[in-house]
């Protein structure tokens, strides 16, 4: 069985500090520095310096919560600790043979600081936890059929087409292009070409790439013209409209998808199951940050 893992971005690169470290908070009695914050921590203004101490009081949070569980004493996560202790040092010539105590010392003296170490290991840890905690839900079908039906919107696809456009100002450079693209061997490598070069839409740059768009939102203008079309179709008049005048083609028809809930069994339950933990992981830091005591300098 595939093994999930979901991270939910808890785990985060550690930064080496190039200055001396300065105590940012105290979170029960523990010191939150410099040193897990990022270089350029001093120079950003007061309020992405709150948003960043935040998330590093909540790393620490998590972290020392982490720790204090048997999931650290499991061979799985010693393994990966291991793993990623070795990875991290550049200079380490070492033949790979050592054992985690001797990496450990090694870490907190070679590449990170204690507080670095530790936290690089609590946040291991609670990802650990997290992983854990997906391998033990075991929804029902029944549950899991009434989040699909919540839901369905998502796992449907209504009917869409996939479109280029090049918009220009004047009608004759709008008939010149048009003309142009009924002459060419390549109407899609050519569309592409004339896009670069006159549109004057934002898209210019990407060939003239419009994006999908579902049929039912196809204004008054467009919906008699492309609603019907397949992949291939360009307007052979130029459409006015606020922007200028425009030329579409249609890169892709996407018939409407009505899905069963058999058909996505698999992706609901790991939908279902991500945002299950997800829940847990904001409620057990919601949880932590009520009972901790936390200065912030």
């Amino acid at each position: 069985m595939k093994k999930l893992v979901y991270t939910l971005s808890i785990v985060v690169s550690l930064f080496s500090s190039t200055y001396a470290s300065d105590i940012l908070a105290v979170v029960n009695g523990g010191n939150v520095t410099s040193e897990v914050a990022p270089n350029n921590f001093k120079t950003l203004d007061n309020q992405t310096q709150k948003n960043i101490l935040n998330k590093l009081i909540e790393k620490r949070l998590v972290s020392d919560y982490a720790l204090k569980t048997d999931i650290v004493k499991s061979e799985e996560y010693k393994k990966v600790l291991k793993h990623i202790l070795k990875m991290s040092d550049q200079n380490d010539n070492k033949k790979g043979n050592e054992n985690l105590a001797d990496i450990v010392k090694q870490k907190s003296i070679k590449g990170y600081t204690q507080e670095q170490l530790n936290s690089k290991k609590g946040l291991l840890a609670f990802d650990f936890l997290l992983t854990q905690k997906a391998e033990q839900l075991l929804p029902s079908d029944k549950e899991l059929e009434k989040y699909y039906n919540d839901r369905r919107y998502k796992y449907d696809t209504p009917a869409q087409i996939e479109l280029l456009s090049i918009v220009v100002e004047k009608l004759s450079l709008a008939k010149e292009i048009i003309k142009k693209l009924q002459n060419a061997k390549d109407i899609l490598q050519e569309f592409s070409i004339l896009a670069k070069k006159y549109s004057l839409a934002p898209t210019a740059k990407n060939s003239g790439y419009f994006g999908k768009i579902p049929l039912s939102v196809l204004n008054s203008e467009l919906s008699p013209i492309l609603k019907d079309k397949k992949r291939g179709f360009f307007t052979n008049k130029a459409i006015k409209t606020e922007f200028g005048y425009e030329i579409f083609y249609i890169l892709n028809d996407i018939p409407e998808y009505n899905s069963t809930f058999e058909g996505v069994k698999d992706k609901v339950k790991e939908e279902y199951v991500k945002k299950t933990v997800k829940t847990w992981a904001i409620n057990k830091i919601k949880e932590l940050k009520e009972k901790a005591v936390i200065k912030i300098y």
